[in-house]
């Protein structure tokens, strides 16, 4: 099940980051997260902060598995750190659909951060479930 969902997410990763590149705007990053099914990790971090440097392995590994993840830089774009209330760092913040469904604060594990994409599969499944069932209902 494990290999099923990690496949899912680099699948998926694969269709948002090939319309979101490092180029891109955090707004165009944020514009496409916005869609129906579009899942993204922020993952808010600075320069010289060393749990930050301890996390760039793994996200490094999670970014060539093809999991969606935007890298911010809070000291390049304080805005967001605002937007997002982010007092510390690292701080990964999971949206679906363009909305914040969860956040993790500090260091944290590879498994951790699996969880976080799974449960966010898990809202976008149920998010489609819920708008299929309203097309159904209202005829659409």
């Amino acid at each position: 099940m494990r290999k099923v969902s990690t496949m899912l997410f680099a699948i998926l990763g694969i269709l948002f980051l090939s319309h979101c590149t490092q180029a891109d705007t955090i707004d165009d990053t944020l514009a496409m997260a916005q869609k129906e099914g579009k899942v993204v990790m922020l993952e808010l971090g600075s320069v010289g902060c060393s749990p930050c440097e301890q996390m760039k392995p793994v996200m490094h590994s999670f970014e060539q598995a093809g999991y969606p993840i935007r890298e911010v830089d809070t000291t390049r774009e304080s805005q967001m750190s605002q937007q997002y209330n982010v007092n510390q760092i690292p701080c990964f913040v999971m949206l679906v659909n363009g909305r914040e469904v969860e956040r993790q604060i500090g260091a944290t594990s590879t498994e951790s951060l699996e969880q976080m994409f799974d449960r966010a599969k898990q809202a976008v499944s149920q998010s489609k479930e819920v708008m299929d069932r309203m097309k159904r209902l209202f005829g659409e």
